[in-house]
């Protein structure tokens, strides 16, 4: 009898220390945590970083930390702009307990553009003359994307790669409507967010 019992609790133990490794096996294999994006002093770098990495979160508490940056930050949807996960993310994270966003209109402003493998999309901004335009771009997914920009005469203002992100820097010399163009080079959909101010 003591025997048998022996057996039982030696077959139970050993049991749960399997158990045990396995569970601790896949302790290791575990999806690795979103990376949090450093500030950098770039206000328009640091929003298109946010942005994009609020896109790779798995839900709204992994993404809680970036949308109280982004709404410290004040961005916002640029005038004309239709896609708009930001606003959905920051309902999300009131849902969740976050501070709500109360609607500020200083601060970057941003745009997100989906292009297709081999496709092109372009956007047209107006800046204003003798106001330093300034223009993020970050690829959410790392794809092969290209940026141009162009004033109404067809004049190239900077033309650059986003590897997964670029910034342009210029000063118009006319208020007018400038084309932002992003040419899609790599072999998957590209998700580019624009910020500008």
């Amino acid at each position: 009898m003591i025997g048998r019992t022996s057996g039982k609790h030696l077959r139970s133990a050993l049991a749960g220390l399997s158990l045990l490794a396995v569970l601790g096996g896949c302790a290791h294999h575990a999806s690795p945590q979103l990376a949090i994006p450093q500030a950098t002093g770039d206000a328009l770098g640091d929003t298109a970083a946010l942005l994009a990495t609020a896109e790779l979160a798995r839900d709204a508490s992994e993404r809680a930390p970036l949308i109280d940056r982004l709404n410290a930050m004040n961005v916002k949807l640029a005038e004309g702009g239709e896609d708009d996960p930001l606003s959905v993310w920051r309902s999300e994270h009131q849902a969740e307990g976050g501070t709500p966003y109360r609607g500020r209109t200083l601060g970057p402003a941003y745009r997100r553009a989906r292009v297709a493998p081999g496709a092109s999309l372009t956007i047209d901004q107006i800046f204003y003359a003798g106001e330093r335009a300034q223009i993020a771009a970050q690829a959410s997914d790392g794809g092969n994307v290209a940026l141009a920009i162009h004033n109404p005469r067809n004049e190239a203002v900077c033309a650059k790669s986003l590897a997964p992100s670029a910034n342009c820097n210029w000063l118009p010399i006319f208020t007018e409507r400038f084309s932002i163009e992003l040419e899609n080079r790599g072999s998957q959909p590209a998700s580019v967010y624009i910020v500008f101010r």
